[in-house]
């Protein structure tokens, strides 16, 4: 079949012979491989097989991806995120430096079917980036919200809008002309300054995210006002829509009205079909989520067919929403709000798209919408000029009317700063947006590529700048002395109990127990359930005490924990003061709920299960969290109050403390004292319990032939015989303990007393005691398998020592200064 020259943009299967083009229909998008069969004599052989559709589009996946990855291995060391790589490589295969009319031009150019197909593949990844973020983005944050983030929320987007608006139009009327002619266009100007005024959840959020500050009181801030900002824009922005239809709508029919309104014209069916969808996003489509997620058995996957069904509804709804004249993006945002987020449908969608979308998609979007940035347009200062003005007047704005309502939330400068910086960020969204705009014509080439130069420096500036002035650890330092030593006798102890497994239950509530609570000194339990953050965006933190969600609204697993601690508290009413928390974060960054939680209800001390659990007898290792390890790890460096770690042995032959009570004995516990501050907050938790009739305390202390003979002179060493002293004369009211003393002179001693005396005990207390020199453990250190238990810990813990006692490790709080 023969076709003539104006068939070849049509037609790119091809070969050409003299003036004729000659093709095959239907196309064939794919090429016969590399090193195509001679025998099956294709007339398409001779073509080169990157010129085919698939061949072509993969290529170009390919060569975004090493680009964006290799730039992002550099720039992540100076503290910037993956956007900024991303847009790199986008500059860095546009026109700018890949000239017309040459080999590497003409393959990343959109022409031809390229044009349809990037266009396509691009607003499909967009689309489902949305979608995803949609699904990510928790609610709560707007239920929850308080007046610190809806003020600092609204200040920052609508009202710098308005004050924009007043300078570009009253103060500054003559920006973006040149002798009086205009330059840049009336709607130019609303729309750069619209765009930088905004403050998009999904660009905070994973601003937030790579810098790991989601989990600070700063980065819930921000993502709280981001949320308020988003809400309040879109709301705004589908009002102007309509308002805009309808006046077009208006003058094409001026004829059919009453008054002012317009009877059955597109734009009021538009704004109804909007209306529906949300109705049917939230009464029909959410409802439906709670259905698949009831029909999914605990612990098993969520069926595909779900997840291909959702998928297609959200293309169906980004159709319908570019019909409603709204961005595409709009219905797929919508209905990953109406997913439930979370486990297991939430955390399902997301781990099937997110490493695809995120890693390849929205690269390949990103590249391919900046194709048009080019430098050879800034050839006019007037138009550089008078862009800059309007950008930078944006920020300015934008960053003061952030400001000033922190300044009056009495906020911290340093604080108040970053929260700015994190406020005028601009990521995909400003980019897609300026992209979208410039493909319809609403903003000119050289207007796009100089606001394509502003969010590159953007976002290369912004996140190493927030990394230097704000560090959300030195929010947890202790600056006060919340220990257990320097606690008034009989006051309150506040204990943080934090609860990873179900397994970590009961073993708590038979330590805390063992604290003895009275009314005469209670105890303040906050309980902390810690859940990995798994389909969401934003992390979660609930008070169950103020907690109003309705419980099918969630798929948290905390129903066992609030249970068995509220029965805890009715056990020892007036005793015992329970406060019950769900947190849902990162493995990286869960220490900030721990450490925030303590902070803000100034506990005494923390408790965290061990990160290894036992069988029933003791022989072999259930379960082995490095995860958990980690997170202890990091508590202890950053935790503004004493910590101790519990390692929690359920043998058989191991009694509880009411089953003491049952059978008339005694629960035993040793505290083995080395000496030092941790070892002395430790003795000062053992006195405590011994005020437990049923509970027997052991204070062994080890000394060396030196000491006994030698005359104290050592500072730390008097602390710990004027603690000492009231426990070998036995005089503490109300208490009976048995004071021991042994004699060890070197590490193989404290070895061998140990394994005498591992099986005596249900319960051994000791002193983390990092970094101490000591006579007792001198060699033993590097021999250690866990180094935040300390020596002693160590080997209590060591399967070697077939101990079958529970051990509690004791770190007294470290002063920052």
């Amino acid at each position: 079949m023969e076709f003539g020259d104006d068939m070849s943009l049509y037609l790119r299967d091809t070969w050409r012979e003299a003036n004729t083009i000659c093709g095959v229909l239907p196309m064939n998008p794919s090429s016969s491989g590399i090193w195509p069969s001679t025998k099956l004599q294709d007339p398409k052989a001779n073509i080169e097989f990157w010129n085919y559709m698939f061949p072509h589009v993969e290529i170009i996946f390919l060569i975004v991806t090493v680009l964006w990855q290799f730039f992002h291995f550099f720039f992540k060391r100076l503290g910037m995120i993956r956007f900024t790589s991303h847009m790199l490589t986008g500059i860095l295969l546009s026109k700018s430096f890949m000239k017309e009319n040459t080999p590497a031009r003409n393959f990343f150019s959109t022409e031809d079917y390229k044009d349809t197909l990037f266009g396509l593949v691009g607003a499909c990844s967009y689309m489902m980036f949305w979608f995803l973020m949609g699904v990510k983005m928790d609610l709560s944050l707007v239920r929850n919200t308080g007046k610190k983030a809806i003020t600092i929320g609204l200040s920052s987007v609508l009202l710098s809008i308005t004050v924009c608006s007043f300078i570009f139009f009253v103060i500054l009327r003559d920006v973006g002309t040149k002798k009086g002619e205009p330059v840049v266009n009336f709607f130019e100007i609303i729309f750069i300054y619209s765009i930088q005024c905004l403050s998009s959840f999904p660009v905070i959020g994973n601003l937030l995210f790579e810098l790991r500050l989601q989990n600070s009181e700063l980065g819930r801030l921000a993502m709280s006002s981001a949320v308020i900002s988003d809400f309040s824009t879109s709301v705004l922005s589908a009002v102007l829509v309509f308002l805009k239809e309808l006046r077009e709508e208006k003058t094409r029919l001026g004829s059919i009205f009453i008054g002012d309104v317009v009877v059955g014209n597109r734009p009021l069916k538009r704004a109804g079909t909007v209306v529906v969808f949300v109705c049917f996003a939230i009464y029909v489509f959410r409802p439906l989520m709670f259905v698949i997620i009831n029909r999914t058995p605990s612990g098993r996957p969520v069926k595909k067919f779900y997840i291909y069904l959702i998928i297609i509804l959200v293309f169906g709804s980004a159709v319908l929403a570019d019909w409603c004249k709204q961005s595409i993006f709009i219905g797929p945002f919508i209905l990953g709000l109406a997913v439930p987020h979370g486990p297991p449908l939430g955390s399902a969608i997301v781990q099937k798209f997110e490493s695809a979308v995120f890693g390849t998609f929205l690269p390949f979007f990103v590249a391919t919408s900046a194709e048009e940035f080019d430098t050879s347009m800034l050839h006019s200062w007037t138009d550089f000029k008078s862009i800059f003005i309007i950008v930078f007047v944006s920020f300015v704005v934008k960053f003061a009317l952030t400001t000033l309502p922190a300044l009056l939330f009495r906020m911290p400068a340093n604080d108040c700063l970053a929260l700015s910086l994190i406020m005028s960020f601009k990521g995909i969204f400003e980019f897609g947006a300026y992209a979208f705009g410039f493909q319809r014509g609403s903003i000119r080439p050289v207007t796009f590529t100089i606001l394509s130069l502003y969010i590159l420096l953007n976002s290369a500036i912004i996140p190493p700048i927030l990394r230097r002035i704000y560090d959300p650890s030195r929010m947890y330092a202790g600056y006060e002395k919340r220990n257990m030593l320097h606690m008034k006798p009989n006051s309150e102890l506040r204990v943080l109990s934090c609860i990873y497994r179900t397994d970590d239950i009961h073993p708590m509530i038979n330590l805390l127990e063992a604290t003895c609570p009275s009314r005469e000194s209670p105890v303040a339990t906050y309980v902390l359930h810690l859940m990995e953050l798994i389909g969401r965006a934003s992390p979660v933190f609930i008070s169950h005490r103020l907690q109003t969600r309705k419980s099918e609204d969630t798929s948290y697993n905390s129903e066992s924990v609030i249970a068995s601690f509220d029965q805890f508290h009715k056990d020892f009413f007036g005793s015992v003061f329970v406060s019950t928390y769900t947190a849902i974060s990162v493995p990286k960054t869960m220490h900030g709920d721990i450490c925030m939680l303590a902070l803000n209800n100034t506990t005494s001390l923390i408790i965290l299960p061990f990160h290894q659990t036992w069988s029933a007898d003791g022989s072999a290792i259930v379960s082995d969290s490095i995860m958990i390890r980690k997170l202890n790890k990091s508590v202890l460096e950053l935790s503004p109050c004493s910590v101790g770690i519990f390692i929690y042995r359920s043998n058989n032959g191991r009694r509880t403390i009411r089953e003491t009570a049952a059978n008339f004995s005694s629960y035993q516990v040793c505290m083995l004292f080395l000496g030092g501050k941790d070892d002395r907050e430790a003795l000062t938790l053992a006195k405590r319990m011994a005020r437990n009739a049923r509970i027997k305390i052991t204070v062994v202390c080890l000394v060396s032939s030196e000491q006994r003979a030698k005359q104290v002179t050592d500072w730390d060493r008097m602390l710990d015989l004027e603690l000492l002293r009231d426990v070998k004369s036995n005089v503490l009211e109300g208490v009976s303990i048995i004071y021991s003393e042994q004699v060890v002179d070197d590490a193989s001693q404290i070895s061998t007393l140990l394994k005498s005396i591992a099986n005596e005990y249900d319960l051994f207390i000791v002193g983390r005691e990092k970094g101490r020199k000591s006579v007792f453990t001198e060699g033993l250190e590097e021999w250690s398998e866990f180094e935040e238990l300390g020596v002693v810990g160590d080997l209590l813990a060591s399967q070697d020592l077939k101990c079958q006692a529970s051990v509690l490790v004791i770190q007294q709080q470290q002063q920052m200064i």
